[in-house]
């Protein structure tokens, strides 16, 4: 999986304070499987090797889209880059950064910012209607995805408990209402 550099990205990016440590909230974002407790749009999520550069796995969302992510960058205590898209595309439709960042010893900052090409999920539509679905509905609606991924983030961190289907609201890109 690469990135087509004749596209031009959208950027959608959240973050948030967590009330655990960075070191705490590492644990957590750098945990096989975590998509598992901690993403309210997440049926299933499969890891196929685990931990720095060249991990992969699947996630599996509640209305049945299947992406694969690979781990390009690891920086340990940090943050990782990623790239995300269908098997059966040569291009990533996003390179995701997360990151966390130190607020004081109790407190963490977690970051995620996405780098999305619409025009490969959209090619299908001319560049007139490309723009027009991707400024009314693919980016606000992205904007509320990254926000929920986030705080689903912050309440495993802060509670241990795993979060629940459309726990932050539901998002028709990527679940169900049921």
């Amino acid at each position: 999986m690469k990135i087509d550099s004749h596209l031009t990205a959208s950027v959608i990016s959240y973050k948030g304070n967590v009330n655990v440590s960075s070191e705490e909230l590492w644990e957590v974002i750098s945990s096989s499987g975590n998509l598992n407790n901690c993403h309210p749009f997440c049926k299933k999520n499969t890891v196929i090797t685990w931990a720095q550069v060249g991990a992969e796995d699947t996630i599996e969302y509640y209305n049945g889209l299947v992406l694969n992510r690979l781990f390009t960058s690891w920086n340990e205590g940090v943050g990782y880059e990623l790239l995300i898209g269908k098997k059966t595309y040569p291009y990533a439709v996003a390179k995701v950064l997360w990151k966390i960042t130190v607020v004081n010893h109790q407190i963490s900052e977690l970051s995620i910012t996405i780098n999305s090409y619409p025009d490969i999920a959209l090619k299908k539509y001319t560049k007139l209607i490309r723009g027009l679905i991707r400024d009314l509905y693919f980016l606000p609606t992205m904007s509320k995805y990254v926000k929920s991924v986030v705080k689903g983030f912050k309440f495993y961190a802060e509670t241990g408990r795993p979060v629940e289907k459309n726990q932050f609201g539901y998002n028709r890109m990527f679940s169900t209402r049921n």
